[in-house]
């Protein structure tokens, strides 16, 4: 019992530390949070929600829809103890083979290799994650075919082939799943995490580039840091994962992308992440219940709902590489874009693969992208439009100007 709940003190240290959206900011009797409007207007309106006292809200405001999740009914304490206490032993069994993992990974280490690299700590890893009821299922664009990439061969070079990797950032979870679905790349943490037990020293053995997200200039040493990664970058190497997007959402969609992934002008590829267990995940400022009530969702809140349920499927799409032109290197922002315009229509693709039975699912994919297709066609003869009809009138025109002169002589 001292153990679990030392455990479960320890996870709560990690959940405050992970999401300063609503933890660390001084609190009053009463606040209103504003959030901009889901609807694309002209105008900034903004949507006002009051919020209980006591309660801090979002320090970023984003699009109310993108931060609410929607839920049918909230946690109580009667469905939270059986979860919790089935979680707690299973944690207390799958932290035996991630310790012997890490201690032969460790000895690995002494001889010159990396422990990200050491196939006991990926296994103790493995076991830690099943023992959470975490079953992630990792799939591979090939060509236009989605296949599981256990299937492909030689999958370390594949992941390994560019210095970064763009995801979707939904969850706590992330930070779990990814590692393990992308054979263990490096990660931007927050430089307080280093003073973390347990955590602080998994990150340094696998070499996270700290960033002081609480300095002033925080965001040019983000930027210094990715520019270092790019120059020591060798093909083969582990990637750096960004969330371009900053911060977490409800996953039905995909938020502005920051700039700073794409200044330096290196390949990139896209990797999306869906949660498809029957409790979402998704760390949102807000819940919504079926009678149309919007509360706030407290970290706490969400942790209860991680321990008592005890299954969290995923499934994560790793997509072709993404290779800038000379305009989007030139442009971070038009790279930025463009890369968030492809990592949406694959986030489609995934919702589809999540909703659709294995045997149907090339049927589904290719009738899809034959609209997207016919989609694309028409807006770029709308786009063209203005021009032929232009066109048209200087040829008319012309062809008159010729008949005329024609008549005259």
């Amino acid at each position: 019992i001292f153990w679990g709940l030392r455990h479960v003190s320890v996870h709560m240290t990690l959940l405050q530390s992970h999401a300063p959206r609503s933890l660390r900011r001084p609190k009053g009797d009463t606040f209103s949070c504003k959030a901009e409007d889901d609807t694309e207007r002209g105008s900034k309106d903004l949507a006002i929600q009051e919020v209980r006292p006591g309660f801090v809200p979002s320090l970023k405001p984003l699009p109310l829809e993108r931060n609410t999740l929607h839920v049918t009914s909230r946690m109580g304490l009667a469905g939270f103890i059986p979860g919790a206490a089935v979680h707690i032993v299973a944690t207390m069994a799958g932290l035996v083979p991630f310790t012997m993992g890490y201690t032969v990974g460790k000895l690995w280490s002494l001889a010159g290799c990396k422990l990200a690299d050491s196939p006991s700590f990926k296994a103790g890893c493995y076991s830690l994650l099943f023992a959470n009821g975490i079953f992630p299922t990792v799939l591979y664009d090939k060509n236009g075919q989605l296949v599981p990439l256990i299937d492909v061969d030689d999958r370390e070079t594949l992941l390994r082939s560019t210095p970064f990797m763009v995801a979707n950032h939904i969850s706590y979870l992330d930070a779990l799943v990814l590692p393990l679905a992308l054979q263990m790349p490096k990660f931007m943490s927050m430089a307080s995490v280093r003073n973390y037990p347990l955590f602080g020293t998994l990150g340094e053995d696998l070499d996270f580039v700290w960033v002081n997200r609480g300095s002033k200039g925080s965001r040019s040493e983000a930027v210094q840091a990715i520019d270092a990664h790019v120059q020591a970058w060798k093909p083969g190497e582990r990637p750096l994962v960004i969330f371009p997007e900053g911060t977490t959402s409800n996953g039905t969609s995909l938020l502005d992308f920051k700039q700073g992934a794409f200044m330096s002008g290196a390949p990139v590829r896209p990797v999306l992440l869906k949660h498809t267990g029957s409790w979402d995940p998704a760390v949102t400022d807000y819940l919504m219940t079926e009678d149309g009530a919007r509360v706030l969702y407290s970290d706490g809140e969400w942790a209860m709902n991680f321990w008592a349920n005890l299954l969290h499927s995923c499934t994560v799409l790793v997509c072709e590489h993404y290779i800038p032109s000379a305009e989007e290197k030139a442009d971070a922002s038009l790279y930025a874009k463009n890369v968030r315009q492809y990592m949406l229509e694959k986030h489609r693709e995934l919702e589809l693969v999540c909703k659709t039975s294995r045997d149907q699912v090339d049927t589904v994919l290719r009738e899809w992208r034959q609209r997207l297709q016919l989609q694309r066609r028409f807006v770029a003869e709308a786009l063209d439009a203005p021009k032929t009809r232009l066109r048209m009138r200087l040829t008319k025109r012309h062809q008159r100007n010729l008949q005329g002169r024609a008549l005259e002589s």
